[in-house]
């Protein structure tokens, strides 16, 4: 139970977080409607547990060798494609601030597929690996991984979503590591798909407007003194360092920070890291990387005495895609890494990422009891 516990205290911090951040957010954006409130994504979010809650019962529900059946999988990943490519049909695609991603369904918050993509593609590879793994240190084995994530990844590229081929990429190595491939392939496959992510994003880079504000990111990230849109990231970026290092010890306590009221942009997803900071401070800070940093500590401890080697395999490719994630935003609201769009697992806003977080945590805690 303590892997389900600290995944329960880590949706508490993100509820509470968003209660307190999404204030001048939630009215902005309720004016418009002429019933403004202050607490509109809380609410909304208080609704995304209650739908990720549905979607952690039905996963628990389906034995883990459902996922081991090449129909399901295959059934799965039709299902799945379906969603992303409907991202490009007009009418049925959403935008958010610009960024497409999401799709339009009566009745439902706007899904965005990619999260969905993340967790399948993890179940995928572990049912792939698992049948190749005598082949693992082979050329063979080599080619085939490069050729098979390059038609998994297209259309990623197309959207254009390159961080989440970015994470989904490192998960994969992990994975490969797991299942036995040596370090030397390990190198081999990183610098083949790094080379083909450049030259691929160059290329779409170049010949395509899509990837404008991903040009505006880096260029900004590699010199602030540019145009200014990139003066604009520039400003939340700095805005955000400063509500992380302004009160860093113990914070200005619950709901007394200032830098939510318009200063930090999408405080209630994406920089909800920096923008909670001011309040809890540094200690609040390290609590929740411990809450992380315990999730893992807690699985790769246990995960030795499961013998069943395809449970392992799923275990580890979803403990590195959640810690991961989560180190990716918290990076990218200290300004280590470029914008993202990605957002802090069991804590941001949307509904989509958090029904995937709660399956994720499920699924550990399946295979800890070999359920």
């Amino acid at each position: 139970m303590p892997i389900i516990i600290t995944g329960i205290i880590l949706t508490v911090f993100g509820l509470l977080s968003i209660y307190s951040v999404s204030i001048h957010e939630a009215f902005t954006t309720t004016l418009k409607s002429g019933d403004p409130s202050n607490y509109f994504y809380f609410f909304k979010q208080i609704k995304n547990i209650v739908f990720a809650l549905i979607a952690a019962g039905a996963i628990y529900a389906i034995p883990i060798k459902f996922f081991q059946k090449h129909k399901h999988v295959t059934i799965l990943a039709i299902i799945l494609m379906a969603l992303q490519i409907a991202v490009f049909i007009p009418g049925i695609w959403a935008t958010y601030h610009g960024a497409r991603g999401w799709i339009s369904i009566p009745f439902l918050p706007n899904i965005q597929p990619a999260e969905l993509f993340k967790l399948w593609y993890v179940l995928f590879l572990w049912w792939w690996l698992i049948r190749k793994r005598d082949k693992v240190n082979t050329k063979e084995f080599f080619i085939s991984f490069i050729i098979l994530n390059a038609l998994l990844f297209f259309v990623f590229l197309l959207i254009p979503d390159l961080w989440t081929v970015m994470i989904l990429g490192i998960v994969g190595l992990v994975m490969c590591r797991y299942a036995g491939a040596k370090i030397k392939y390990i190198l081999r496959i990183l610098l083949w798909w790094l080379a083909g992510w450049l030259i691929v994003g160059s290329v779409a880079w170049l010949v395509s407007d899509r990837f404008s504000y991903i040009q505006k990111r880096f260029t900004y990230f590699l010199n602030s003194s540019v145009d200014p849109q990139a003066r604009q990231i520039w400003w939340q970026n700095q805005q955000a360092l400063l509500a992380i290092g302004w009160w860093w010890l113990l914070g200005k306590w619950y709901g007394k920070w200032l830098q939510k009221f318009g200063l930090i942009p999408e405080a209630q997803s994406d920089f909800v890291f920096s923008a909670f900071s001011e309040e809890i401070g540094f200690v609040g800070n390290m609590f929740l990387l411990w809450l992380y940093l315990y999730i893992g500590y807690y699985f790769l401890t246990r995960v030795r005495h499961i013998k069943d080697d395809h449970k392992k395999m799923i275990g580890i490719g979803i403990l590195s895609l959640i810690l991961i994630q989560a180190f990716v935003n918290i990076w990218v609201n200290v300004k280590i890494l470029p914008n993202t769009g990605l957002t802090l697992p069991f804590i941001s806003y949307w509904w989509t990422a958090l029904m995937v977080n709660f399956m994720e945590i499920i699924l550990l805690y399946k295979i800890l009891k070999n359920k």
